[in-house]
């Protein structure tokens, strides 16, 4: 169950001016290359990245790098990127002439003319090119693009299926899939989800959702997936 991302939202942001916000930075240090960045919890830390050419690196913002032959997240090694043509989009994604990076990670893309993004929230997104979608470092190749619709920070969903964090969420009915009221809950024509948490015993009748992470039906209150009031026997 995914609920924690929820939950945790202020930590992610704290994690993302950890990496960017709080003063990264790459340092030549004779023979070696460091990324130096602040966090809360150990103060100043120093990675050396590894393998990285001193006399040729040059660092592209303060988590993008490179030397003659290789590109560096942050400290680590991006492999097959063209450093001739590396180029940030957003943190964390950058692209070189012919692929778009997550982090250190190539999404593959298919058709590079028609990449657009979606949406993004914080450091994740939704794309899609003329051929299929993407989730972060994630491609839907199954995807339709034609009906392709984001829905909120973790779902969208096409004519077929629904995706969570970029997979398919099984037993949904893309036709009639809803997020309900902004909250973590969603419903199809049968079901009902917290998450990507199937709630089996709620009542599809008189389920209503209270605010963001609570809800109720006849039965009782859930907080999150679980519920608070035992069912009614």
């Amino acid at each position: 169950m995914k609920r924690i991302v929820y939950g945790l939202m202020a930590l992610l942001l704290g994690s993302l001016a950890v990496a960017c916000d709080t003063g990264g930075e790459y340092v030549v240090q004779d023979d070696s290359v460091v990324y130096s960045y602040w966090t809360f919890s150990f103060g100043r830390i120093n990675d050396t990245l590894p393998g990285a050419d001193a006399s040729t690196f040059r660092a592209v913002n303060d988590w993008l790098g490179c030397d003659k032959r290789q590109a560096y997240y942050e400290a680590r090694p991006v492999p097959g990127v063209d450093v001739e043509s590396i180029h940030p989009v957003r943190y964390p994604l950058f692209r070189d002439k012919s692929d778009y990076y997550y982090q250190a990670v190539a999404l593959h893309v298919k058709d590079m003319g028609s990449f657009k993004i979606l949406d993004w929230f914080e450091r994740d997104f939704w794309a899609m090119d003329s051929q299929c979608a993407y989730y972060d470092s994630l491609r839907l190749d199954g995807a339709d693009v034609a009906s392709f619709k984001v829905l909120n920070m973790t779902t969208a969903k096409d004519k077929s299926h629904v995706y969570y964090f970029g997979k398919i969420l099984p037993q949904a009915d893309a036709a009639t899939f809803e997020i309900i009221k902004n909250s973590v809950y969603s419903r199809d024509k049968s079901h009902i989800w917290c998450g990507d948490d199937m709630l089996q015993d709620a009542d599809f009748a008189t389920f209503a959702v209270d605010d963001m992470n609570r809800a109720h039906d006849k039965y009782g209150s859930f907080t999150w997936e679980r519920r608070d009031t035992a069912a009614a026997e």
